[in-house]
């Protein structure tokens, strides 16, 4: 069984590009799913619960102030979890596509990232405290905020790296993600120091993947992540990374440049 949703985008889910934003995708998706469970209350789509895993993949852009159809199907379910697919179309094109597993109530515990073992780069890290904004009914850090906190870690590992984006402009190329496998462990609220911890495990000639870590400062880990990433160029073609960024991304963290 599926349900449909009709969401329209705000202003406040673009970025500078004037396109949805990556992370803005995990709350139109929850609104789609609660807007379902509004609709139906006794249909498959159960409440949603705490998020435990999400898969999704960015298909299209998107622009503010359309109309995305949302189609929800509950794949399986059970007293204490619900997975449930979603696919988010614009005039009958993909747009995101995700599914995501739903923790209903039972222990909390953290599903499994497939291993990638190919290309190991050195880390990039930065810490922060949990602010105000980020945090969502029930006094955790929502999961949008923590896809944030990952974009944030992939650009400024880059300008640590030393790739501006006025550099990265002036070689014709820009990093694009092109989606998430990410889980989720331990609670965040607000105040607590959070650790994010980047590395390059998979790097090819247009393509890569970041392995992400956020963690409190008790150890817990918060989250994990397989960021993908494609390479193209300013027209959007696929274009293959300069090997000096890819060099530069697998050195890690220097230690000679300040702190962002």
């Amino acid at each position: 069984m599926t349900a449909l949703v009709v969401l329209v985008t705000r202003w406040d889910d673009a970025d500078r590009h004037a396109h949805v934003n990556n992370a803005a995708y995990l709350a139109l998706l929850r609104a789609a799913h609660d807007t379902a469970v509004a609709h139906e209350p006794n249909g498959d789509i159960r409440p949603a619960g705490e998020l435990r895993a999400l898969e999704i993949t960015y298909r299209a852009p998107a622009a503010p102030g359309l109309s995305l159809t949302v189609e929800l199907e509950s794949l399986d379910s059970s007293a204490e979890r619900q997975r449930v697919r979603y696919r988010a179309s614009l005039d009958g094109i993909a747009v995101v596509e995700a599914e995501a597993t739903w923790q209903i109530s039972g222990p909390r515990t953290m599903p499994a990232l497939p291993e990638i073992a190919e290309v190991v780069g050195r880390p990039f890290s930065f810490d922060q405290a949990v602010r105000t904004y980020e945090v969502g009914p029930g006094g955790a850090v929502r999961p949008q905020a923590v896809v944030q906190w990952l974009e944030h870690a992939v650009f400024r590992a880059s300008e640590r790296a030393g790739w501006s984006p006025e550099r990265m402009k002036a070689a014709d190329f820009v990093p694009l993600v092109v989606g998430h496998n990410l889980v989720f462990g331990e609670p965040m609220v607000e105040g607590q120091i959070v650790s994010v911890t980047s590395r390059v495990v998979q790097l090819r000639r247009v393509s890569g993947i970041w392995h992400h870590e956020v963690r409190r400062s008790d150890g817990a880990l918060v989250a994990a992540d397989h960021t993908r990433g494609a390479f193209v160029d300013l027209a959007g073609r696929i274009h293959a990374a300069p090997r000096a960024l890819a060099d530069d991304l697998l050195r890690g963290e220097p230690t000679t440049l300040p702190d962002r």
